[in-house]
This record gives C-alpha cells, sequence and structure tokens, in this order.
C-alpha cells in the first residue's frame, strides 16, 4: 500500500471521528447534515495542504468555530425577535 493511500485513509477515518464528535456536540442546536456540510467545507479549504498531519486537527477546531459562531447568531436572532414582540 502506498504511503498516500495509507495517509488518505487515516484522515479520511480521523474526519469522520470528527464529524461523529462534533454531532454530538451540537445535537439540539445544528442537524447532523449542517454539521457534516460545514466539516466537509472546512476540508475543501485544506485540500491543497502540503502536510497533512495535522489536517483533521485544524478541520475539527475551525469546523467547531463557524458551528460556534452560528448559533451564536441564532442565539441572538431569537433574543433580538423575542424583545422585539415584548417591545409591542
Amino acid at each position: 500500500m502506498l504511503a498516500t493511500q495509507a495517509r488518505t485513509r487515516v484522515e479520511a477515518h480521523a474526519i469522520d471521528h470528527a464529524i461523529e464528535r462534533l454531532t454530538r456536540r451540537y445535537a439540539g442546536r445544528h442537524a447532523a447534515e449542517t454539521v457534516r456540510q460545514t466539516v466537509e467545507q472546512v476540508v475543501d479549504l485544506y485540500a491543497t495542504a502540503e502536510i497533512h498531519a495535522f489536517v483533521p486537527v485544524l478541520v475539527e477546531r475551525d469546523a467547531r468555530r463557524i458551528l460556534d459562531a452560528q448559533a451564536a447568531e441564532a442565539t441572538d436572532a431569537a433574543e433580538a425577535a423575542e424583545a422585539a414582540e415584548a417591545a409591542e
């Protein structure tokens, strides 16, 4: 087996585990499909990386930041809507 094939399989396996961890972490805040799509978008950003040793860790960290930001925006929007209703 070529080293690049092994790396690719190891990397894919690590990314799959990251998706599972993030799906559990964001259950109730984000749909599993949203988590998966976010991770896939971040993976695409690292597609041209010359060194892939830390790509799964970086992908999970970046996806977590994006998902946290989206959850915060949703919370802010919901609070603003509640405040607007209360003001009426």
